[in-house]
């Protein structure tokens, strides 16, 4: 049926049209001064697919601030989300693991996942598979941080058994994360790292960072796998929605198409 204005798309009457029709919720949660996961994913994800995000407020980039997100926002944050009944929910923050360890970020992951009845990801355990799934053993990692968000990151990574060769951080406050250029990360990895990365991977850190903006580029330059923290986020939403399309698609999981 060709499309005119006024003219109604019918509803599905079989299982085969059920297929065109179907469309996955991806919900997010970030921090709401978060300015670049939301628009990574909405760019990234697949066709069938569609973004519904949901802010964790946080008025300021202190610790104090990141406390009380975590305490107060981000499960008000996943019952909003709940509401349009999404498949997937990422929990796309990173303060839970960096001030209160892995343990609480998926005690919290498993709470959103709950609350919502959809599949929850983990940002930070998501890295941690793109590490493992690039057969990383050592790691350089850039951020826009200072050394003191940086040596939490590095610790965290050396817990799952992946050590940190080499550290560079723009020294830069989580505000001002976003503010940087693609460009300017390309830049700057250059000017720390050199011509060859002194690891088996590159990792790029920060969900408010246009790493994966940079990507192109940086691949012209080092021949590692390189992984930023969306982009592994993006990864695992995308493996999970190839196991929720094959589970819908199963024989047994469909009706005979009507006549």
């Amino acid at each position: 049926m060709s499309w005119e204005a006024g003219v109604m798309i019918p509803p599905p009457n079989s299982f085969t049209e059920v297929d065109f029709y179907m469309t996955w919720r991806v919900g997010l949660l970030i921090p709401s001064p978060n300015s670049v996961m939301e628009v990574d994913f909405y760019r990234s994800l697949p066709h069938d697919t569609t973004l519904h995000t949901a802010r964790m407020f946080m008025p300021d980039m202190t610790t104090a601030s990141e406390e009380q997100m975590l305490d107060q926002f981000t499960l008000p944050a996943a019952a909003m989300v709940r509401t349009v009944l999404p498949h997937i929910v990422v929990f796309g923050s990173t303060s839970a693991c960096l001030l209160r360890g892995k343990a609480y970020d998926r005690e919290i992951c498993e709470r959103v996942g709950e609350l919502t009845g959809a599949e929850p990801v983990s940002v930070v355990e998501s890295v941690t598979q793109a590490l493992f799934d690039a057969r990383a053993t050592r790691v350089a990692v850039v951020s826009p941080y200072t050394d003191d968000v940086n040596r939490r990151i590095k610790a965290g990574l050396e817990s799952d058994g992946i050590a940190v060769s080499a550290m560079y951080g723009m020294g830069l406050s989580a505000a001002d994360g976003a503010t940087v250029t693609p460009e300017s990360i390309y830049s700057f990895v250059q000017s720390r790292v050199g011509t060859r990365v002194p690891a088996d991977a590159l990792f790029i850190a920060s969900t408010d960072y246009h790493a994966m903006s940079a990507l192109s580029l940086l691949k012209i330059a080092y021949d590692v796998p390189i992984v930023t923290t969306n982009l592994a986020a993006l990864q695992a939403v995308k493996r999970k929605l190839h196991r929720l399309r094959e589970r819908e698609m199963a024989p047994a999981a469909r009706r005979p198409a009507t006549t």
